[in-house]
């Protein structure tokens, strides 16, 4: 009988402590830093990654695709529980150290802790905010004005390279086809005499990555008064340059 109740006591003791850790509150500094979805289900279906960043008790998230690339910011962390002011968007299961899941309404996603290269949450809202802002102005059809092509070498060889035809491309595509440049929020189109060559990108504050298959390539870009200006650098140092001017 002793022996019984020793038992069932010790039944009941573990099972609390089991309830017990399955409840275990996360103080807010726990979650700082930036985190990297490996798992996505979402309405929103125009990107396949997040990332969050939490810094004591406040949270955002990002994505470098999609028609947002800022998604939420200001959400406030509340036990397990992410808030946009009085509402709860997403609640928190903390797998490890370094995963968690984080569900809500038609979402859930898989997170990893990400200590490489990460941004602090100020960093990365601002950036988002800042490439949204410029891709915006990216968004639409330009047609061309004009090229060139130099060398950023004072090598005499490299000097004679600049007028191979082989150099004079962008991504593969002689440049003087090109007629004119689209943009949408996840792709852009080089319009040619005779094609469209379509490529899916990721917008930063100076650069447009691109990729056609399993190659990723990149230009950068920026704006002069009314104009855009493309820089794309083939082999060798030899500077592409192009400019566009907005389609009404």
């Amino acid at each position: 009988m002793l022996l019984q109740k020793i038992i069932t006591g010790g039944i009941l003791i573990g099972s609390g402590f089991l309830l017990v850790s399955c409840f275990k509150d996360y103080e807010p500094h726990f979650f700082n830093g930036e985190w990297m979805s490996d798992s996505l289900v979402t309405k929103e279906n125009d990107h396949w990654r997040e990332f969050l960043y939490f810094d004591n008790g406040q949270a955002a998230r990002t994505t470098s695709w999609g028609k947002k690339y800022l998604l939420n910011k200001n959400l406030q962390i509340k036990g397990l529980e992410m808030y946009d002011r009085d509402k709860a968007l997403f609640q928190i299961k903390v797998l490890d150290s370094n995963r968690i899941i984080v569900k809500g309404k038609d979402y859930y996603g898989s997170f990893y802790r990400n200590n490489i290269l990460a941004d602090d949450m100020k960093k990365a809202v601002s950036t988002a905010e800042e490439v949204e802002k410029q891709r915006k102005r990216l968004l639409g059809d330009w047609k061309t004005v004009d090229f060139k092509i130099v060398s950023l070498s004072t090598n005499q060889q490299d000097t004679l390279t600049v007028q191979l035809p082989e150099q004079r491309v962008i991504a593969g595509v002689p440049t003087h086809t090109i007629t004119s440049l689209n943009f949408g929020y996840n792709k852009f189109s080089l319009h040619c005499n005779s094609s469209i060559i379509p490529f899916s990108y990721r917008a930063e504050q100076d650069k447009i990555e691109f990729g056609s298959g399993d190659v990723i390539d990149s230009f950068k870009y920026y704006f002069q008064e009314e104009r855009l200006i493309i820089e794309y650098c083939t082999f060798r140092n030899i500077l592409n340059t192009i400019t566009f001017e907005k389609v009404p």
